[in-house]
């Protein structure tokens, strides 16, 4: 056991905002990987990090926490950190109005690592590091409660392993072993009620990547104590699993695809995914008000993305893109401590959010001839500018009546003869930005 209550350490602060609902925030540094965090009031959290090599070269390697008081606007402080460690995950408990933290990784991809406080509830943001065993690592990690924890990953024979602690994480048995695949993300609805997903990517040196070749998606009733493997996928893998309700639940495919149960997990299939490309889908969560967010980047590290869906998961569109940015161009998981306050952790810094989905500064696109015929009958045309475009129509309530993709730039034909006469706004989402046109149906 490693102890570290280290003096607070000033992260190098710097500025850059966007002109969109997600912002690039305040914490920087050009070696770390931010992978996930949690927040015990809106502007006060941790995020776990680890280093552009995460192993199993030792050369290079380092994981820690990284403490934020103003929602990551500006620096952070360390609050621990140790050599050939790689910190993947991190659960929150409140109890008696206390943060109750705890974080998994590993040492190298061969030691399994737990991070947690070493004097709680008198000093909540003091840590230890226990180390749980050798030839696996860590994913994963969530709380049942200020007792039962459980955590998750794989081990050296490429299988996925979950642990339990029932004394607040000061000791660990293993509780299972899935065949064929590590874990790579636990989501716990209640008490009793859980999934993990297997064959989630697993992040290399020098940015690099492996994807698995397979993965699939278990379930508990019991508390984590037996899991039953409900899906299988025997082409690619999963890298997150996030329910809505008991019913409603989704799960990220390394290979950008979602797939959604309407019954509990028993059976899934694919959700409509708007947004084409080549990425890798990494994080999932649902906000309080149902909205879902999910992170993606490029392999070649060209871009980030986040996707969004307002109808439970059923379908999926872009949100933002960070290929204008210097950084973050590789997203691993997203956050929202309520409806207006969202982090999604990434490379280099972390993307903020004030939670609105509209919060782009829409201008009305300039041009008489963007939009012809303008007041329109059947149809429209809309002079698309970025391939790859997202164009949705809204009516005079904010519903969306249509939407479409424009593959290639150019002419875009937009069908109006299902829709009642009236005013409407046509949303045009891009990698570059949103612009939104007004329009006139006869």
């Amino acid at each position: 056991m490693i102890r570290h209550c280290l003096p607070a350490l000033l992260l190098f602060a710097t500025t850059g905002r966007l002109p969109a609902q997600w912002s690039q925030a305040g914490l920087f540094s050009t070696v770390i990987h931010f992978q996930a965090c949690a927040f015990h009031s809106l502007d006060s959290g941790l995020f776990v990090y680890g280093a552009n090599n995460p192993g199993p070269n030792p050369v290079g390697t380092e994981g820690g926490l990284l403490l934020t008081d103003d929602g990551a606007a500006s620096g952070g402080y360390y609050v621990w950190y140790e050599p050939s460690t790689n910190l993947e995950d991190i659960d929150l408990k409140m109890v008696d109005g206390k943060p109750l933290y705890m974080a998994a990784g590993h040492e190298l991809y061969n030691r399994s690592i737990v991070v947690r406080p070493f004097a709680f509830p008198e000093y909540p943001i003091g840590f230890d590091s226990l180390r749980t065993g050798t030839g696996r690592y860590y994913r994963a990690i969530r709380m049942r409660n200020d007792l039962v924890a459980i955590t998750a990953g794989g081990d050296q024979f490429g299988n996925g392993i979950i642990d339990m602690s029932t004394d607040t994480g000061a000791t660990w048995t293993n509780i299972a072993v899935l065949p064929g695949q590590p874990v790579s993300r636990l989501h716990f609805l209640n008490d009793q009620l859980g999934f993990a997903a297997t064959g989630g990517y697993r992040r290399l040196n020098n940015n690099g990547v492996q994807v698995p070749d397979s993965g699939a998606i278990y379930r508990t009733v019991d508390g984590g104590l037996s899991w039953q493997q409900v899906f299988a996928d025997a082409t690619t893998g999963f890298s997150d699993v996030e329910f809505v309700s008991a019913e409603i639940g989704v799960a990220t495919r390394n290979d950008g695809v979602f797939l959604r149960t309407v019954d509990g997990g028993t059976s899934w299939a694919p959700a409509l995914n708007t947004f084409a490309g080549n990425y890798i889908l990494t994080g999932l969560t649902f906000r309080p008000d149902g909205i879902g967010f999910a992170t993606a980047y490029r392999t070649d590290g060209s871009a980030a993305y986040i996707l969004a869906s307002e109808d439970e998961g059923a379908s999926w569109y872009f949100n933002f893109g960070t290929g204008s940015l210097n950084s973050p161009r590789r997203l691993y998981d997203v956050y929202f401590s309520d409806d207006a306050h969202g982090y999604a952790s990434g490379h280099i810094r972390p993307l903020r959010s004030n939670g609105l989905i509209t919060s782009e500064e829409e201008m009305e696109a300039p041009g008489a001839g963007a939009l012809f015929p303008n007041p329109a009958d059947e149809r429209t045309m809309l002079h698309v500018t970025q391939a790859g475009s997202m164009v949705q129509l809204f009516d005079g309530l904010g519903r969306c009546v249509w939407n479409g993709r424009a593959e290639g730039a150019g002419p875009f034909n937009i069908p109006l003869d299902h829709l009642a006469s009236g005013h409407y706004t046509i949303r045009v989402v891009s990698e570059v930005g949103v612009e939104s046109h007004t329009l006139i149906h006869r």
